[in-house]
C-alpha cells in the first residue's frame, strides 16, 4: 500500500485551515460514532438505528465539521459542483490538505485502537450520474493513497440513506486486512457503512472510515448551542479525530 510518510506538522500546510472546527469526542455530547451533538445519548438517533446491523465500521474518524452556511460547508459542495473550474480547484487544494494531514498523522491512531495496521484504502465512488472520476477519487490519486483495492459502485446502486451490502463492489484481495474508507462528508453514514459491509463480506478482518467532514445544520437546537459553545477554536490537525485530543 502507498503512503504518506513524512512527518507533517500544521505549519505545513499549504492552505489556509484555521476556518474549519476539529470533531468533538465527548460521551453524551457527542455520538460516539459520528461526533455528531447528542443530548445525553451514547449515540445519535442514527447511528443507533444502524446499531441492528451486523459488520459496521470499527471507527468513524471525521476530521473536521461542516458547518452549514459556512465556508466549510461551501468547501465541501464547491470542490464538486462550482460552475468555476478555479473555485472547484480552490476548495479541492483544501479538501486534499485535509486528507493529505489527516492520513499522515492518524491514520496510525486507527490501526493502534482497532489493533491491526491499515493495510488498503479506498474512496466510496460516486452513486449519482456524474460523469467521469469523482474529485474525491482524483484528489485521493494525487496523493499516492490509493493501491491494490478498488471500491466500485453496484449496476443497480443508489445513493440513498439505506445501508445495504450490495451498494458497492470489491475488486483487489482483503481478506485478513484492515481497510481504511475514505469519503468526503458524513451526513448519515449509509454510504460509508454500506461500503463497510461490502468490504467485509469481501473478507475484511477490520474496517475503519475517515471523512473530511460531518454535516451540521446549524439551524438544529443542538447544533446551535454546540457550535456557539464548542466549535470557537481554530482548526488543529493535531488533534486527534479518533480521541478528539491527544493521539493513542
Amino acid at each position: 500500500m502507498s503512503a504518506l510518510t513524512s512527518k507533517v506538522s500544521p505549519q505545513d500546510a499549504a492552505v489556509p485551515l484555521e476556518f474549519l472546527r476539529n470533531v468533538v469526542r465527548e460521551p453524551m455530547r457527542t455520538c460516539g460514532v459520528c461526533a455528531t451533538p447528542v443530548d445525553g445519548y451514547q449515540l445519535c438517533w442514527r447511528c443507533r438505528d444502524h446499531q441492528h446491523i451486523d459488520g459496521l465500521a470499527d471507527l468513524v474518524a471525521p476530521l473536521a465539521y461542516a458547518i452549514d452556511g459556512t465556508e466549510s460547508a461551501a468547501v465541501l459542495r464547491n470542490y464538486k459542483n462550482h460552475p468555476l473550474r478555479c473555485e472547484r480547484e480552490r476548495c479541492g487544494s483544501i479538501v486534499g490538505e485535509v486528507l493529505r494531514l489527516g492520513v499522515s498523522l492518524h491514520e496510525r491512531c486507527l490501526g493502534e485502537v482497532v489493533g491491526q495496521p491499515v493495510s488498503a484504502r479506498v474512496v466510496i465512488p460516486s452513486l449519482t450520474s456524474r460523469l467521469g472520476t469523482h474529485p474525491m477519487i482524483s484528489i485521493a490519486e494525487s496523493l499516492g493513497l490509493m493501491g491494490d483495492v478498488v471500491l466500485r459502485p453496484a449496476l443497480d446502486a443508489r445513493c440513498d440513506r439505506v445501508v445495504d451490502d450490495e451498494k458497492f463492489t470489491v475488486d483487489g484481495a482483503v481478506a485478513g486486512r484492515h481497510v481504511l474508507v475514505l469519503d468526503d462528508v458524513w451526513t448519515t453514514g449509509s454510504n460509508a457503512q454500506s461500503a463497510t459491509l461490502t468490504l467485509r463480506r469481501a473478507g475484511a478482518t477490520a474496517v475503519s472510515v475517515m471523512v473530511i467532514a460531518r454535516w451540521l445544520t446549524a439551524g438544529h437546537p443542538l447544533s446551535t448551542t454546540f457550535i456557539r459553545e464548542r466549535l470557537g477554536e481554530d482548526y488543529n490537525p493535531l488533534a486527534c479525530p479518533v480521541t478528539g485530543h491527544r493521539c493513542p
